[in-house]
């Protein structure tokens, strides 16, 4: 939270500036496995193997959430990644194309499910959060996915370098380009550790925009206006 005092020069007032970290996300379902065997049950029930590297995705198919970029990469990560799986949780108008789309280059590997309100299920039993966005404002579906425990690779964009530090929490990459976005979903691949520990990571830093922090701070301005 940051503030600025309000002050008089010359009969003129200053307006009072005050920034919180968005306006509060409710995580009280999103939260990370108890343990290896709660996430190898959820992947079992849902058709998984407990080998599998799983991305997801949490976004409306619309154009400027960018799936064509994840679609483009997937044949050269297949290839270096066998056990890849991805999961795209979301509906919108390009849902229907990128089906057709998912079909004709048999890509049975990806999982589409459309409207679902199991999205903390499935960001617990993923490895890595994928976000290709062209823009973003805050992004309140990549907080409610890290606070899973999830790392993240993301488009080098407003609102993702709000939340995300490249190599602390998660990689970023310059907005299409294929060959970094790759190259980052392997370097996770091949190194486990790196993802706990930017996953831990994440869950410490999705608390930052929780509600109750936001209503914490609000009150703490509030009350020193009032007095």
């Amino acid at each position: 939270m940051k503030g600025q005092k309000n002050h008089s020069k010359d009969g003129i007032k200053t307006v009072e500036i005050y920034k919180i970290d968005g306006v509060g996300v409710n995580l009280e379902r999103f939260y990370p496995a108890k343990a290896e065997e709660e996430k190898n049950v959820l992947r079992l029930q849902n058709g998984f193997s407990v080998d599998d590297f799983i991305l997801i995705y949490t976004a409306e198919f619309i154009p400027r959430k960018n799936h064509r970029l994840l679609f483009d990469i997937l044949p050269e990560l297949k290839a270096k990644i066998p056990s890849l799986k991805l999961i795209l949780c979301g509906k919108g108008e390009l849902l229907e194309y990128y089906k057709e789309y998912a079909d004709r280059q048999k890509f049975d590997y990806v999982m589409f499910t459309g409207y679902t309100k199991n999205v903390p299920d499935y960001c617990r039993m993923s490895d890595v959060l994928v976000m290709p966005s062209h823009q973003e404002g805050l992004p309140l579906s990549m907080i409610e996915s890290i606070a899973t425990g999830l790392p993240v690779v993301a488009s080098k964009i407003r609102g993702h370098t709000d939340v995300i530090e490249d190599c602390v929490n998660g990689f970023l990459f310059c907005e299409d380009d294929s060959s970094g976005f790759t190259k980052a979903i392997y370097t996770l691949y091949k190194n486990p550790s790196l993802r706990t520990e930017m996953g831990k990571r994440n869950v410490i830093e999705a608390q930052k925009y929780s509600v109750d922090i936001a209503l914490n701070n609000m009150s703490e301005i509030y009350g020193s206006l009032i007095n």
